[in-house]
């Protein structure tokens, strides 16, 4: 099943439109923003490893914090991509699962940003999070997003693409062909991925709607991601942000959740 879902996602993210798609910002989400700003002070001037870089939307963010920066990615095309927007910074290929190159409490701040940890099998996951532990500093802090096990996108039926009408004849034409693409698109990678699916009371692996439905994402609900990363050594009662940034007290419904967790 990894090697199943790796091949499935590795293939979308290599493709150019993805490539493109994640090199066109450079801006934190609001939940990040409101995650790093918690530990910035902390974190100033120390060692930070970005891991999941993609098209390179997190670096500016995290190199005002510290220049001792590290983005790494498995995708080649989004590492030439992130070293075409950003030369002289940093940047190599590396497999989050393995971290061989990096020594063992090397790491002040790790960031795993856009639910990038979700990408993988459950027992990949378990290795992401104790290849981060490992090379965390003892107080270290592990920022990471992840999609939320009890939102409704979780038990969502098959979703066609947005389509906008438009009274200009061309430009409908235009959007009535994207329309049709993308749902041919869709109904291709459901039937071919959606047999992948996984659910459980833990986790589940799904055929999310992302990229066309071209993936398979990891969802977790906000108790159960605490105890997985508690398990792994982290502090307990991690903190979590919703969209708006602000801090989730009890539970949330939202599509994505933010963690602060700490060594």
């Amino acid at each position: 099943m990894s090697h199943r879902i790796n091949k499935i996602n590795m293939g979308a993210m290599r493709s150019t439109a993805a490539v493109a798609q994640y090199s066109r910002h450079d801006q934190l989400t609001l939940a990040e923003r409101a995650s790093l700003n918690k530990v910035k002070t902390l974190a100033h001037g120390k060692s930070l490893l970005d891991i999941g870089v993609g098209g390179g939307r997190t670096v500016t963010a995290l190199r005002e914090v510290s220049d001792d920066y590290l983005g790494i990615d498995n995708s080649p095309e989004m590492l030439a991509a992130c070293r075409q927007r950003y030369p002289g910074v940093r940047f190599a290929h590396a497999d989050a699962r393995q971290l061989s190159d990096i020594a063992d409490g090397s790491i002040f701040l790790v960031m795993f940003s856009c639910n990038g940890i979700g990408m993988v099998s459950h027992d990949d996951r378990l290795k992401i999070l104790a290849e981060i532990y490992r090379v965390l500093q003892s107080g270290g802090v592990f920022l990471f997003s992840t999609h939320n096990q009890n939102c409704p996108d979780h038990t969502a039926g098959f979703q066609f693409p947005e389509f906008e009408f438009s009274k200009n004849p061309a430009r409908l034409a235009v959007r009535s062909a994207r329309f049709l693409r993308s749902t041919l698109l869709r109904v291709r990678n459901r039937h071919r991925f959606a047999q992948h699916d996984i659910r459980t009371p833990e986790f589940s692996m799904i055929n999310d709607v992302c990229h066309d439905y071209g993936v398979m994402l990891y969802y977790i609900s906000l108790h159960n991601q605490r105890r997985q990363i508690e398990a792994l050594g982290f502090k307990a009662n991690a903190a979590a942000y919703d969209s708006s940034g602000d801090v989730i007290v009890n539970d949330s419904v939202e599509s994505s959740i933010a963690f602060i967790a700490r060594k």
